[in-house]
């Protein structure tokens, strides 16, 4: 079984291995040893698992497993014949895909898996879901009964793994959430449905659609991207749906809006929780009707434009709230939402965004041209047009490189890097990146030429230290969070740390809010609404209004 995709089938039965060496040959089936193809139980997967060296490359699970109580996970022991017993059997065996695959995620969680069964009567998709299955399907229709089916769905799932780690500029990297982001892109692309993009600042929303989106999507006209945080609200209808002459002070000739220069194509409203209510109103009338009114105008006109929006705050709350439609929210499909998650969450894709980065960084004509001047300086031969400069860290990686001009960072400094909480996300993650390489290049002071005939441009670790510093007051101010600054208690138990903790915080936001509670409820849950259990907390901990002020 060297070479070649692996295949572990886990089902209590022969036959998915049986379609799967029929329509899927050159998929070698990896069981729990050379006479059995698959796996009958959790035990025979865990065989499987250790076998030749390596993991399998994707795993297809069978729901539904017919098997003695003592094969049954979660604890391999006999159930006994009473009601309780009985139904306890039952839900093991109903549930057996769901336990192994819980079992599957702890050993490998990283692993391809397909969750499969025939039984529609059995509710596992949200686990599925929960447990990572990168997909699950139901073997009842023709194609799936004949295997073809499932033997499509196995090669789209290993076809998405092996996918470039970029799409344009738009990096995907490894991680769980980014490949379901690519799954559901994929999907929703083509369609002509609006939607919606979220996650925090800085986390490649605008990248995402320019670079990703709109291409894939196979409309003719052009990428229209509108801001909503810079038009001023007088001017957002206006700068949406265009106007007409005298429509309002200032208004000298008929003007098309955003929607119109976006016909055929995509329109991206970013920020759109800065809408005001009106033009969120119009706006609804434009994905509801497939119409749009120019200001001032007595007619309405069809448009043609695909609507992507974009926020990175929860527009649920703002519903509600009041300040933002649930209408207009439930017309932008919040359950089909495309989410990037914060680079907090990506450390596992740091390393492959570092190269991507100085790749980038490399290839800029400018900077390339001064580093080939450096090493022309540094009495090393200039490398050829096809050479890759590479970015090492640590002393390991910059041993291992072949590269004729190498980017040195100290292993400290990389896990600096690594630890940091990029509050400012991919594009803090870039501009500091790109900071550390340019001072490095241009300083003049960085380049030496090694051993081995290459040209090592050694990064110095207090700019690093100096920049991360800075990203790190940058960000605090870009979240725009309070920070509060408790005194530690000094008590017995944790119950009472826990109060104490409590009473400091409310008494501080308390004087800084000069004693208005909605003005508290503001800054605790985002909403003066809470206004009410705000003073009722404050008050059970025993703080009075009259006293503090």
């Amino acid at each position: 079984m060297k070479g070649g995709l692996r295949l572990l089938v886990v089902d209590d039965q022969p036959r998915t291995a049986e379609l799967f060496r029929k329509f899927a040959p050159d998929l070698a089936l990896s069981g729990p040893s050379e006479a059995k193809p698959y796996a009958a139980s959790w035990a025979e997967a865990e065989a499987a698992l250790s076998r030749g060296g390596r993991l399998p490359d994707v795993v297809v699970l069978d729901l539904r497993f017919e098997i003695p109580d003592e094969k049954l996970l979660p604890d391999l022991r006999p159930l006994g014949e009473s009601a309780s017993g009985k139904r306890e059997r039952r839900e093991r065996r109903d549930r057996q895909g769901l336990y192994i695959l819980e079992r599957l995620r702890r050993r490998a969680p990283d692993l391809p898996v397909v969750l499969t069964t025939a039984h529609e009567d059995i509710p596992f998709e949200d686990e599925a879901r929960r447990l990572r299955a990168d997909a699950f399907t139901y073997t009842v229709g023709e194609d799936e009964t004949t295997g073809e089916g499932l033997v499509r769905v196995v090669r789209r799932v290993l076809a998405e793994r092996e996918a470039p780690l970029s799409t344009g500029r738009f990096f995907w990297g490894r991680t769980p959430a980014m490949r379901e982001l690519r799954r559901r892109i994929a999907s929703l692309a083509p369609t002509p449905l609006p939607l919606l993009v979220t996650g925090p600042t800085g986390s490649g929303k605008n990248f995402l659609v320019r670079e990703v989106l709109h291409p894939l999507s196979g409309r003719k006209g052009p990428l229209v991207s509108f801001d909503c945080a810079t038009v001023p609200e007088t001017l957002l209808q206006a700068a949406l749906f265009g106007s007409v002459r005298g429509s309002y002070t200032g208004s000298v000739a008929d003007r098309p809006g955003v929607f119109e220069a976006a016909a055929g194509g995509t329109l991206f409203i970013d920020e759109i929780e800065n809408l005001s209510l009106d033009a969120q109103k119009s706006l609804l009338t434009a994905l509801n009707d497939g119409v749009i009114r120019r200001v001032g105008a007595t007619a309405s006109t069809p448009h043609t434009a695909r609507i992507v929006a974009a926020s990175n705050i929860d527009l649920r709350k703002k519903a509600a709230e009041g300040t933002f439609r649930p209408d207009l929210l439930m017309r932008l499909n919040p359950a089909l939402a495309l989410a990037l998650p914060p680079l907090s969450e990506r450390t596992e894709d740091l390393q492959d965004l570092a190269d991507d980065h100085a790749a980038a960084f490399f290839a800029d004509p400018g900077h390339r041209a001064e580093i080939l001047a450096q090493v022309r300086a540094a009495g090393a031969s200039e490398p050829e047009k096809g050479d890759a400069f590479e970015l090492a860290r640590g002393d390991e990686e910059l041993a291992r490189s072949r590269a004729p001009v190498v980017f040195f960072l100290p292993r400290k400094g990389w896990a600096a890097l690594a630890k940091h909480p990029w509050p400012g996300n991919l594009r803090q993650f870039g501009m500091v990146l790109s900071d550390l390489l340019a001072a490095t290049l241009y300083g003049r002071a960085a380049a030496s030429l090694d051993r081995a005939g290459r040209v090592v441009f050694t990064f110095e670790n207090r700019l690093l230290f100096d920049l991360l510093a800075e990203a790190r007051q940058e960000g605090a101010g870009a979240s725009g969070e309070d920070v509060l600054t408790l005194p530690r208690p000094k008590v017995e138990n944790v119950e009472d740390f826990r109060r104490d903790l409590a009473r400091a915080a409310f008494r501080q936001l308390f004087h800084e809010c000069h004693g208005d509670f909605a003005r508290m409820a503001e800054r605790m849950t985002g909403s003066a609404a809470d206004e009410r259990a705000v003073r009722l907390r404050f008050n059970k901990l025993g703080l009075s209004a009259r006293q503090e002020g």
